[in-house]
């Protein structure tokens, strides 16, 4: 597994509701494959938070995570995340 590419098994699922996802990451459901971001902003009143992906920034849905802070990385299906870790993990 290359450094940039996490292994999907190591993320922390937010609801039970969402997405399932195989082992290379992609929806089970509908065979979407969720994107990792970064975290620049959180608005917790919208719960929206502005993320980085690739060289442009997204606004995503957080509403289903718990705690979202700057820095945190997102794993984002349909414009909403489905699973969330800490910047280190």
């Amino acid at each position: 597994m290359s450094n940039d590419r996490r292994d999907v098994q190591e993320l922390t699922l937010i609801s039970p509701q969402s997405c399932t996802l195989d082992a290379e990451g992609h929806c089970i459901t509908c065979s979407d494959e969720a994107v990792q971001v970064r975290v620049l902003s959180v608005d917790c009143d919208t719960g929206i938070a502005l993320v980085e992906l690739g060289e442009n920034t997204e606004e995503v849905d957080i509403s289903l995570a718990e705690e979202v802070v700057p820095g945190d990385v997102l794993l984002v299906h349909g414009g909403v995340a489905i699973a969330s870790f800490k910047e280190g993990e």
